[in-house]
């Protein structure tokens, strides 16, 4: 018999019916040394598996030069999950999203002439092959099927998304991992390729995702690869908190409900983006913050929340009524329902489940009768919540006689042993049966406010009511053996088990010593001169700051408009020495700068925040990669259409009712002489100027919203004309449009040469000064600090350590060496974790500070 096997039904490990419960965690976003800790907490809240990606581009950050070491341990996490007997599913990529930088892929693959990703092309493949050859050999050893506990690799990852199919590149993918020796099931997620087992990404609507698998396959069962119990955050987006515990509990009893039987948990730990890893995904400038907490139900700093308390609890339910839910005989919806309830019930030789939903905004509370009649069911079914009855399922046994629960109407973690825990909302009620042969020869205890009746059929029928003390219902055959149920509340359950901090409540911050001041900010050693600025790819380095810089001269005094036509990352501009103003707007920007008569030197500070790692802009040139001109002209291309050119003014922001593929047209004038012209908005792939289409220079479409207006930068110079332009645009199917810009400008006003330098370089010596020596300012001016703390804390798994950077704009943080990330304190992160792990008893904090802002704000504090 193979390891692992499938039905329709559900996953099959030894032989075992097994209801997969998985935790998403990343081991690439925590140090090696909370590794334990983790997957420890994991496997307490009821989990029987973990899945992690696999980063290529943290395995190989120099082409060539491969890392498995320390923090990069790939083996030894595997290891470690098989020492705690989890189960692994494992997805390797090539690509993995992930929010993670460039979506795994290795940043210098962006270097290469003309290569294509996510497709078959023989570059691109030429490289995946390498990885695998360095990869695969690695985790053979962990298979099932060799001993080890991973079960499941995963094969690329959401590719169907892309929105580009490519059935060739998903075989040689497929075949590659065989051929290496993976010889555990192939799996896929939004990305079918024969052989694999595909499963399902979502939050909510279960019965949609459940009939769509139905619907395309017969013999395999329902996973949902990731089910996103929180979501990331952007740099001066909003708290994404929005997926609240109650609404995660009844999201998993609907995952019950639709017959899935693996659930993986995304993510169940988040972690954190140390260094630049950070992606990028779809919009103009969604960059990712440091903390990829994720709202999971273990916070970033591995600390349970009311999230991890409902998994903990519905995994013992599951536990409890596995055989029913892995191994169903049929599935019926029940009809004879009160109104604002709906029913589904799963059927088994072990019993039976009906999944009662409420369908209103209120409690509702309902009285209703068993299938034959014999006795009441009380119903409690909070506001769009949903009800798990359990029927005809054994419990126990008295005397070698079965107790068998007939049915009941509030929640359980399950029996065993003769015992069992039922639960529900303070203060309501639930209704139990049970069935014991004999049962005028037992004794039962049970303490008012609980009540119970024997049935004219010999059952036990008990109303429960559900209170903050614990009480014990008990019964006891002649032989004093004893059944017990333990009526308990939802919270008294949660905090069950549960063990006091022995640290105290209260933060302890740490002593900053006194503050230094450096101003060096580039590395001249690194120079690269050219024609135009350099893309980080182009320049020879991954992430962190370059500097962009320039000498031109101008006959008088003035105020200039200065077009950067390709820019990916916000930036300082620096005007001879002075500030001039900050860049946020992406694909192509502009900034008015004051000029002297005479010679000046522009300077543009860019930090690389994260490339794509999601749609078809991959890969795109981070930093500035094309010359800045001098003079130019921007023009908001909002409002002023026409329907057909005639008629009312219209905007983008509100477009009118368009049926069919009517015109939608906007006229402008270029009388400046303007020969270079670029576009960045929503909609280009519409856009038409003058009949022609634009060159995409970047898109953001996907599968999902290729019939939308996903945003890009178009280039539209060779479409352009001196005179009258005319743009049309296909709005059909659109609302409105937030951003669409047209950027021109001169090719003979363009600046150069350029001088690309690295620049926020910690191993650049510093001119370190006493800050407190130094004359306030007001100037923005990047620069260094740098300051000591002591850690005379003993280590312990329930210390943790964050550092607020308070007073402070935007830039780069390294505790000991060690880069701890990037900071922009827009929001909505105010908090960075420091892992304990890097602590020694003296330690040194560096910040690279964009503005310069004062340090004298900063506090680390211990909790």
């Amino acid at each position: 018999m193979a390891h692992i096997q499938f039905d329709k039904n559900s996953w099959i490990i030894d032989g075992q019916r097994v209801f997969l419960k998985s935790g998403a965690i990343h081991y690439f976003r925590l140090p090696r040394a909370e590794w334990g800790e983790l997957l420890d907490k994991v496997k307490k809240a009821g989990c029987n598996c973990v899945e992690t990606y696999i980063p290529w581009n943290w395995h190989e950050e120099i082409e060539g030069i491969w890392d498995f070491s320390n923090d990069k341990d790939l083996e030894a996490f595997l290891q470690m999950c098989a020492d705690r007997n989890l189960y692994v599913i494992v997805r390797p990529g090539p690509y993995i999203c992930a929010e993670w930088d460039f979506g795994g892929l290795p940043w210098w693959l962006s270097a290469k002439e003309n290569m294509k990703y996510r497709c078959f092309h023989q570059p691109f493949l030429h490289y995946v092959d390498l990885y695998f050859d360095e990869l695969v050999p690695r985790i053979l050893p962990y298979l099932i099927t060799n001993s080890g506990t991973v079960i499941m690799v995963q094969v690329e990852n959401e590719f169907q998304a892309l929105g580009k199919p490519d059935k060739k590149y998903m075989e040689y993918l497929r075949d590659g991992l065989i051929t290496r020796g993976i010889n555990v099931p192939l799996v896929t997620c939004y990305g079918g390729v024969k052989g694999a087992v595909e499963f399902r990404n979502f939050w909510s609507h279960a019965d949609e995702h459940a009939k769509t698998l139905d619907e395309r396959f017969e013999d395999q069962p329902k996973g949902v690869l990731e089910f996103w119990v929180g979501w990331f955050e952007q740099w001066g987006g909003a708290k994404a908190n929005q997926k609240t515990a109650p609404l995660l509990e009844k999201a998993l009893y609907e995952l019950l409900r639709e017959g899935f039987t693996t659930i993986n948990y995304y993510m169940f730990f988040g972690g954190t983006n140390f260094d630049h890893w950070g992606g990028r995904t779809i919009g103009e400038h969604t960059f990712m913050v440091t903390s990829y907490d994720y709202d999971a139900p273990l916070t970033e700093y591995l600390q349970e929340t009311a999230k991890y308390k409902v998994i903990k609890r519905v995994h013992s339910f599951i536990d409890w009524v596995e055989l029913i839910l892995t191994n169903p005989a049929a599935t019926e919806d029940c009809l004879k329902l009160p109104e604002g309830l709906s029913g589904k019930t799963i059927q088994s030789k072990a019993g039976s489940i009906t999944f009662l939903t409420n369908l209103t905004d209120e409690r509702t509370i309902q009285n209703l009768t068993s299938e034959d009649g014999q006795y009441p069911l009380h119903v409690t079914i909070e506001p769009n919540g949903i009800l798990p009855i359990v029927k005809n399922i054994k419990v126990g046994k008295l005397a070698g006689r079965t107790v068998k629960m007939i049915a009941f109407t509030g929640y359980s973690t399950g029996f065993a042993d003769n015992s069992g825990v039922v639960y529900h909302e303070t203060g309501q009620q639930s209704s139990l049966v049970l069935q014991v042969k004999d049962v005028d020869e037992l004794s039962i205890s049970c303490q008012y406010p609980q009540r119970f009746e024997k049935l004219s059929n010999g059952e036990l029928s008990f109303t429960l009511f559900h209170s903050s003390k614990p009480q014990v219902i008990t019964l006891k055959d002649r032989k004093n053996e004893r059944f017990e149920i333990i009526v308990n509340d939802k919270k008294t359950v949660e905090q069950a088990g549960e063990t006091p901090h022995s640290k105290t409540e209260k933060q302890l911050s740490l002593p900053l010593s006194e503050w230094y001041r450096a101003s060096r900010i580039s590395d001249s050693s690194t120079c690269k001169e050219s024609d135009h600025p350099l893309d980080f790819s182009s320049f020879g380095q991954w992430s962190g700051y370059l500097s962009y810089t320039a000498q031109f001269e101008v006959p008088e005094n003035c105020v200039k408009t200065i077009i950067v036509p390709r820019i990916e990352d916000p930036a300082r501009v620096f005007v001879n020495d002075e500030y001039a103003g900050f860049i946020n707007e992406l694909g192509a920007s502009e900034i008015e700068i004051p000029l002297q008569k005479g010679q000046n030197t522009i300077r543009f500070l860019v930090q690389n925040m994260g490339r794509y790692n999601f749609t078809q802009g991959l890969g795109e040139p981070k930093g500035i990669s094309k010359a800045p001109c001098l003079d130019g002209e921007v023009v908001d291309l909002l409002d002023g259409w026409k329907v057909e050119g005639i008629g009312k003014n219209h905007s983008l922001r509100n477009i009118p009712t368009i049926e069919g593929r009517i015109s939608f047209l906007k006229e402008f004038i270029n009388d400046s002489g303007y020969d270079m012209a670029v576009i960045v908005g929503e909609g280009l792939q519409r856009l038409r100027l003058n009949s022609g289409e634009p060159i995409m220079l970047l898109t953001n479409e996907t599968a999902w919203n290729r019939f939308d207006a996903p945003f890009g930068t178009a280039d539209v110079s060779e479409l352009l004309q001196d005179g009258l332009n005319q743009l049309e645009m296909d709005v059909q199917g659109l609302k409105g449009i937030a951003k669409l810009k047209l950027y021109l400008y001169k090719k003979s006003s363009q600046i150069k040469p350029w001088k690309t330098e690295s620049a926020a370089v910690l191993a650049v010596p510093k001119d370190w000064r006493k800050f407190e020596d130094l004359a306030v300012s007001n100037k923005v001016e990047p620069c260094w600090y740098k300051t000591t703390f002591t850690w005379n804390l003993p280590y312990e798994n329930d210390v943790k350590v964050k550092i607020l950077l308070d007073g402070l704009s935007k830039g780069t943080f390294w505790v000991n060496g060690f880069c701890l990330g990037r900071y922009w304190q827009i929001g909505p992160q105010e908090e960075y974790k420091i892992p304990v792990s890097l602590l020694k008893q003296e330690n040194e904090l560096i910040i690279f500070d964009e503005e310069g802002s004062s340090p004298l704000n900063v506090t680390i504090v211990a909790f």
